[in-house]
Order: C-alpha cells, then structure tokens, then sequence
C-alpha cells in the first residue's frame, strides 16, 4: 500500500494555468512543433492548463488551406482516439496558420499584421515567440522580429499595461563559446535576460525535477553527497538510433554538442550543486553556474586521459542489420564525427574535490537509456572476505533511471539465504509507473507551460551557456586537430575497447 502520510502533494491551486496568450511557433511544420510543441499544447489545453481564449499561430512556408492547416493540426497534436473529441475541435479552433518566410525581412509587415489582427481581435496582449528552427536562423529571426517592431507588445491598438513578450529559443544554443556569446549578444541587445527561455527539454522530465527533491529534501542523502563518500558519477545518455533524418545536423554537429554540451552537463549541474536559499529561477541557476565555473578546464596536453569518441560501423539493433554511420544517407564515406564520446571530468571544490564525473553519449546503443549512477566509496576493510572469497572491493550503486522506466533504485548488498556465508546485490527500488497513477508529463507540457506563466527555472540563463560552452569547446578543437582518434565500434554493441577506456566500465 502506497504510504500517505508525509505526502505533500502540491494541491492543484499551485498549477497556475496560463493567461491569454499569443503563441507564435516560427517553424510550425518541422518535426519538432508536429511531435513535440503541438501535442504538448493540446495537452496542456485538456488538462486546463492552457488558457481557451489563447491563439496559436503557425508560422512557415508551406501553403495550406484553412481546412488543410486544420487536417495538419488534427494529424499532429491529437491520438487516432481523441480525433474528433469535442477537446480536439475546440483545439483546432485556437490555431491560424500564417503563409511567411521568416527569413526574409519583407515577410515580417505581413507577420505582424497577422498577430496584430489576431491580439486586437482577441483582446490579447501577451506574445510568446517560439522558435522551432533550424539553429542557424535563431539570430536572424530575432533581428527581424525586432526590426519589425514585434519583440514590444506596444505594436498594438489596445492598452497593453503590464504584458510581455517572451521567446522560446531550442537548443544547440551555438555551436562554439564564440557562436554562443554572439548569439547571446544579439538575443540580449533586443530582449532582457527575463524574456528569453533557452529550453533544454531534459530538464523538464520528472526524474531530473527530481534530482533535486531527492537531495535536498531527504536527509539521509545530503551527508554523504560529497567526496568523503562518493568514488564516481556516471552520466550516460544511450540512444538505440541511427541519426535518421537528421544527417545534416548531425554530421556537422557530433553527439558531443548534440547531447553531452547540454543534456549531460544540465544533469550533471543538478547533481553537484550546492543547495541553493530558494527555488527562485535564479538562485537555482546561480548555484548550476557555480558548478560550472568549478569545472577543470580540459586538458589539451593529455586529451586521452580524459576524453575517448567512436563512430558506429555496421551492425545489428535487435536482431535487425543497421548501417554504419558513413553508409547513412546524405553522411560523406569519410566523415569522423563521433556518434560516442565518454569524458572525464573534475569539479575542482570543495564538496567534489578528485571525484571523476563519466559523461558517456552514443547512438546505436543496444538499447535506449538515460541515467546518472553515483557509486560510493566501498567500505574501508571486507570483514567477510574469508567467507565470501570476494576478489574485489563492492560498492553501494544510487542509479537514477531519466528514461525509460524513470525511477530510482540503491543497489545494496545482502546475505544470500543458507547456510553459507554467500553475498549477493539487491536493488531497493522505487518506480514512478508503480508508486503512482497516471502517466507522466511530457517535458514540453512542463515547460511551455512554465514559458506561459513566467518561472525560468527549469530554462538555461545566458551565463549557463557560455560556461558550459567554455568547458566543451576545447574538447571539441581536439578532436577537430583529430587529437583523439575518432574509433569504430559495432552497431549495437557496448563498444568494450572505449567502455573501458578510463579503467572503468562506463558503459
């Protein structure tokens, strides 16, 4: 029976459903506004949380019909089941489309006709601006959003006291520390640091929300959440897939930039931080800034010492033939951008001081996985080891399951029942599918959400990024100068040559 007692469950009151708003999605018929933003939305409506009177206008370069766009709509946001719910038409009916390059300046008197007939007619003054682009048009669109006259909501003909305009920018934010301080210049030039929400979708998925209810509020844990009892922290991010139809970014970008520069190092910033006074935005990204800033510089003189990459070659993904990276579509023969990377890296304070943290990013995986595992130092003498014959020193594992099966298990050491001395690893489990109803939120319903209602927490700030950046960029030179041999392993093995590549299994 699930334990009630010490439940502090946030009553509903606390979910701040959004006011009216302007949502424009510049990009709505890309792969991310289809399956992400626009299912995300449609949820958020159902569960009252997206205000009715808001208007979604998708902005792009396809023509569509009015019933056209609402078939596009219908198809993207809503199951087979829910299709021709009465929630679905009254869905459909928020969203316009407007037929614009946003790339072209001339376009924009034409945009801003469109949101401004939409706002007074609405009697909305509040702006969201999502940019579901490619990350080479992020700062052109913000110039032209502001040349235009659009990044102030006093472009209306209605009083406006008190509204916003806020922009959602996705990630890679850049692709160097010297893209990334340009394009946080030119974003900060037009808006203020409040405005703008830098969204890395991992941190609005529970169990990594959950990093830091687990630390700061569990007692038992924050004593030891330091480097008197913690050998090393593992960050692995497994992907089963190929790059699919993502070949032209991928291949200029890597799995470094694609997921360690951001997915890994939120993760890990959420692990090492200091408590922070408040769960404020910025007293939470005051202390994540912190960490990275504590980071030790890479290590140019010795890079493989701390750094190991591979490229997938021919395989085989559950029992099925795959392709090697090069045979992909649209992938030059002789490319070496690595679909592996496995770093090591020091936080250099006091809490961290000489623990490794392994962040390890792959495709073609055998199977899909998130999950941080923190093991703990063993105990300092094995009083069993005359019974047990234990060749090795054993440590307590905490493993913290992102994706899938999200959860947290304590792999712990027991007494095998008989009546020999034998040890044997258990795991205290804890699993969100079973300790509650319901299924998760999605990370976009999370964080849209938030967007609407003002609370940047869960989103990166200006200074966030460039740190991260900062750490990444020389690792990324290095393997550019080809520094590191970029290695090849199996389509869907564990790669034991570069697993293993720090003396520890990190795979």
């Amino acid at each position: 029976m699930k334990d009630k007692m010490n439940d502090c469950p946030g009553v509903a009151k606390d979910v701040k459903s959004s006011d009216p708003c302007v949502i424009a999605i510049f990009g709505i018929t890309g792969d991310l506004a289809r399956k992400k933003i626009l299912p995300a939305l449609y949820n958020l409506f159902k569960m009252g949380l997206l205000n009715p009177r808001t208007r979604i206008i998708g902005i792009g370069r396809r023509k569509y019909s009015n019933i056209e766009y609402n078939e596009y709509i219908k198809s993207s946001a809503t199951d087979a089941a829910g299709a021709e719910s009465q929630a679905a038409a009254d869905f459909i009916a928020m969203n316009d489309y407007c037929c614009a390059d946003f790339n072209l300046p001339y376009e924009y008197a034409g945009i801003k006709d469109f949101l401004k007939k939409t706002a007074v007619k609405y009697k909305i003054c509040d702006f969201l601006y999502y940019l579901s682009t490619p990350p080479a048009d992020f700062e052109r669109i913000i110039t032209l959003i502001h040349d235009s006259g659009l990044s102030k909501p006093d472009f209306l003909d209605i009083s406006c006291a008190g509204a916003f305009v806020r922009v959602v920018i996705e990630k890679p934010y850049g692709y160097d520390i010297d893209s990334a301080k340009s394009l946080n210049r030119k974003v900060l030039s037009i808006f203020s640091e409040d405005q703008i929400y830098r969204i890395d979708h991992y941190l609005g998925k529970e169990t990594v929300q959950n990093i830091m209810i687990f630390r700061f509020i569990n007692g038992i844990f924050e004593p030891i959440w330091n480097q008197n009892y913690i050998d090393n922290v593992q960050i692995r991010v497994f992907e089963s897939e190929g790059i699919g139809s993502r070949a032209n970014y991928f291949d200029r970008s890597g799995i470094i930039r694609d997921i360690i520069q951001n997915h890994s190092l939120q993760m890990l910033s959420m692990i090492a931080m200091e408590p922070p006074a408040s769960m404020d935005a910025d007293s939470v990204r005051n202390e994540k800034l912190k960490v990275f800033q504590s980071m030790r510089p890479f290590d140019g003189s010795n890079p493989s010492s701390s750094l190991a990459a591979g490229q997938y070659a021919a395989g085989e993904i559950g029992g099925a033939p795959v392709p090697a990276y090069t045979d992909e579509s649209n992938i030059d023969k002789n490319s070496e951008t690595e679909t592996f990377a496995a770093i090591k890296l020091l936080i250099d304070n006091w809490r961290w001081a000489g623990v490794p943290f392994y962040l390890t990013a792959a495709k073609r995986m055998p199977e899909r996985l998130t999950e941080v595992i923190v093991t703990f130092k063993p105990a300092p003498h094995l009083i069993f080891n005359n019974f047990c014959h234990v060749s090795e020193q054993v440590s307590n594992k905490l493993v913290i399951r992102v994706q899938p099966d999200e959860g947290i298990s304590l792999k712990i050491l027991c007494k095998k029942p008989g009546f020999e001395m034998g040890l044997h690893t258990v795991s205290m489990d804890f699993n969100y599918s079973s300790a509650f109803d319901g299924a998760l939120p999605e990370a976009y319903e999370r964080l849209i959400l938030d967007a609407l209602n003002g609370d940047a927490t869960l989103f990166m700030r200006s200074d966030e990024i460039e740190a991260a950046w900062d750490y990444i960029t020389p690792i990324l030179n290095c393997l550019k100068n080809r520094e590191v041999k970029v290695k090849k392993y199996a389509a869907g093995s564990l790669g034991p040559e570069l697993c293993g590549f720090f003396g520890l299994n990190i795979c």
